[in-house]
Parts: structure tokens; C-alpha cells; sequence
């Protein structure tokens, strides 16, 4: 059996030095900062309402897939942790108030069943998923640059390398175990790529691909990547 490659990082411990105060600006900055993070807390904390629905309708059904995902849903509640704490600092949050918000709002699998068909379908769509991610948080260096401290960019830095390894985590079992519908793939991303012009996020974690980050080319560069990892060898 193969098991998923994991990284060890706390951001707790990274951020430990910082305070709010060092981070004070005009509201309309502070407003800016929420906005831009708001999505990427909430997108990161939806993982655990995946996991619940795909164990609620027995889709994770190999024990290489079920090692794969309660890895992954670890390290999305440590990113969850992360982004909490940078909101705590640059935007006058407090986690107490933050984590109300997120258990407040609602969660909608119904848009997104046609993509839940299978333990392969489903590791498909998260290693795509994972690899646009990666590169969405890549291209939001300059946001992370504003706030003016290193401390930010070795944040970004550790949470893109846990996406790549989400999605070649998730590439290695297909490989693994579905060698023979590996063809399938790229059938299966021509679809999301699709759905993500019609389905509207409604915090099933996947399909977040909102805002001009997800633009056409970083779907498309992704589609490309996730088919070339599976094409590697074991």
C-alpha cells in the first residue's frame, strides 16, 4: 500500500512573533485585506465538509484513498489555522468571531454531484483541484507582499508546497490503483474546467475557481500539469 507524503509545519509557531499592532492601516486597507482573505479562510475550512459528505455517501472506499484523504484533511485545517491567524493580525478579527462566521454559513453538495461518482473521479477532481490551487495562491505574492513582513511570504511559501503535494498525493493513488482508467482523466477535467463557468461555489471546498486569479489559463496550465504527473511512472 502505498501512503501519502506528508510535510511537518505549524503555523502557530510561524506566526508566534507577530502582533496586530504591527500591522495597524486605514480602515479602507484593513477592509481590502478581509475581502482578499474572507475567501481563501472559509474555501480552506469547506474541507471538512467534504470529508463528511464523501464519507456520508461511502465514496472512499480503498485504504490508500482513506489514508490519502485524513492526511489531507489535516493540513487543510492547518491552513485553516494559518489564514485565521493572519486575519487576527492585518484585519481586526478575533478567532472566536471568525470561526461563528464559518460555522454559520451553509453548505450545497447538490450542484456538485455529477462530479462525486466515484473514489477515481473524485481523486481526479482533487488533483486538479489541489494544482489550482497551488498556483492561485502562487500568483498572490504581491497581496502577501504588501503586509510587509517575511513572515508572510514563508507562510505562502509552506502552504503552495502542501497543495502540490495534495495533488500528487491524490495522482499516486490513481496511479496506484486505477492504472486502467487513467485514459479517463482528462475527460474528467475537460468537465470541471466546464463546470466551473456554471456552478456557483457553495462550500463544497472544490470548484472555488472564483475570482480573476482562476482565470482560463490557470485552469487550463493545471489541467496540463495534473495529466503529466499522471503520465509519470510509479
Amino acid at each position: 500500500m502505498i501512503t501519502p507524503f506528508r510535510r511537518n509545519w505549524n503555523p502557530k509557531e510561524l506566526f508566534d512573533a507577530l502582533t496586530p499592532a504591527m500591522f495597524a492601516a486605514e480602515a479602507s486597507d484593513v477592509r481590502a485585506r478581509w475581502d482578499k482573505l474572507w475567501p481563501d479562510l472559509y474555501t480552506e475550512y469547506d474541507a471538512r465538509h467534504l470529508k463528511q459528505e464523501l464519507v456520508a455517501r461511502n465514496l472512499i472506499v480503498s485504504d490508500e484513498a482513506a489514508a490519502f484523504f485524513n492526511a489531507w484533511a489535516i493540513d487543510e485545517e492547518r491552513h485553516t489555522d494559518g489564514f485565521i491567524r493572519i486575519i487576527e493580525l492585518v484585519a481586526n478579527e478575533s478567532e472566536k468571531d471568525l470561526r461563528e462566521r464559518l460555522d454559520a454559513r451553509c453548505h450545497d453538495f447538490g450542484p456538485i454531484m455529477e462530479h462525486l461518482k466515484d473514489e477515481f473521479s473524485l481523486l481526479a477532481m482533487i488533483a486538479f483541484d489541489e494544482m489550482c490551487t497551488c498556483r492561485a495562491y502562487a500568483a498572490e505574492k504581491p497581496f502577501y507582499d504588501t503586509l510587509g513582513n517575511n513572515t508572510f511570504h514563508h507562510w505562502l511559501r509552506e502552504v503552495i508546497a502542501d497543495e502540490a503535494v495534495h495533488s500528487m498525493n491524490a495522482v499516486n493513488v490513481i496511479r496506484a490503483r486505477y492504472r486502467d482508467r487513467i485514459s479517463q482523466v482528462g475527460t474528467i477535467l475537460d468537465n470541471l474546467i466546464r463546470a466551473a463557468d456554471n456552478v456557483r461555489y457553495s462550500g463544497t471546498f472544490v470548484l472555488d475557481y472564483f475570482g480573476a486569479v482562476y482565470s482560463n489559463e490557470l485552469l487550463a496550465d493545471s489541467r496540463r500539469a495534473t495529466m503529466r504527473n499522471i503520465a509519470k511512472p510509479l
